[in-house]
C-alpha cells in the first residue's frame, strides 16, 4: 500500500462511526467496504483509504482515491451506506465493482482538484465505480498519480492488492459501500 495522508483507525472506530451514519441498518454478512476521504485531498495522489469488512471483520486496507477528477465531476454523498454495486467491468474493459442503482450525490464545478461539492443534491446512477488504476491488471505497480483514472469513482492504485482483492467480490452479490470523511 503507498503511503496516505489518512490518519490509522482501529477496526472499532471505523465501524463506530459508520454505526452512526443515518441509513446505517446493521453490517453485511458478506463482503463491504468503507474508503474515508482525506482531509488534505492531495493534488493528484492517492491519499485516501479503502478498508474491507465482512461483516464487523476486518479483511484488508488500501491506499485509493475518491478524488472528484475534472471539473463538473459527480461527488459521492458522504455518510451513508450505498448497497448499489455489483461485480462487473469498468468501461467494458477491467473487472470492477460497478454501480447498478442511483445514488444521491453532489457536482464540484472547481478546477483546483479538491472536493468542493455544491449543496444541490442530486439521485442517479453516475457510473461511479470501484476500480484500479489500469486495465492492466498483469502490471505489478503501485500507481503514485492519479493523471485521468478518477473521475468520480473511487481508484485503487496498488495493481496487484487489487487483482486479488476484486477477484473476491465475484459472485458476493450486491456490495455495500460507505464513504466517510476523515474522522
Amino acid at each position: 500500500m503507498s503511503k496516505t495522508n489518512i490518519k490509522n483507525y482501529t477496526d472499532k472506530q471505523i465501524l463506530d462511526k459508520v454505526k452512526l451514519e443515518p441509513n446505517f441498518k446493521g453490517f453485511p454478512s458478506n463482503l463491504w467496504n468503507v474508503a474515508i476521504r482525506s482531509d488534505e485531498d492531495a493534488n493528484d495522489s492517492f491519499d485516501d483509504k479503502i478498508y474491507t469488512f465482512q461483516g464487523e471483520k476486518f479483511i484488508s486496507v488500501s491506499s485509493c482515491t475518491t478524488n472528484k477528477g475534472n471539473k463538473g465531476t459527480a461527488v459521492m454523498c458522504t455518510g451513508l451506506f450505498y448497497d448499489v454495486y455489483e461485480y462487473g467491468l469498468h468501461k467494458q474493459k477491467t473487472p470492477a465493482l460497478r454501480q447498478v442503482k442511483s445514488i444521491p450525490y453532489r457536482r464540484d464545478y472547481t478546477n483546483d482538484k479538491k472536493t468542493n461539492p455544491t449543496t444541490i443534491v442530486y439521485n442517479d446512477i453516475i457510473y461511479t465505480n470501484i476500480h484500479a488504476a489500469s486495465h492492466d491488471l498483469n502490471q505489478q505497480i503501485v500507481k503514485v498519480n492519479i493523471g485521468g483514472w478518477s473521475e468520480g469513482c473511487i481508484v485503487l492504485n496498488d495493481i496487484p492488492y487489487y487483482k486479488t482483492w476484486i477477484a473476491k467480490f465475484k459472485g458476493n452479490g450486491k456490495t455495500t459501500f460507505c464513504l466517510l470523511n476523515e474522522f
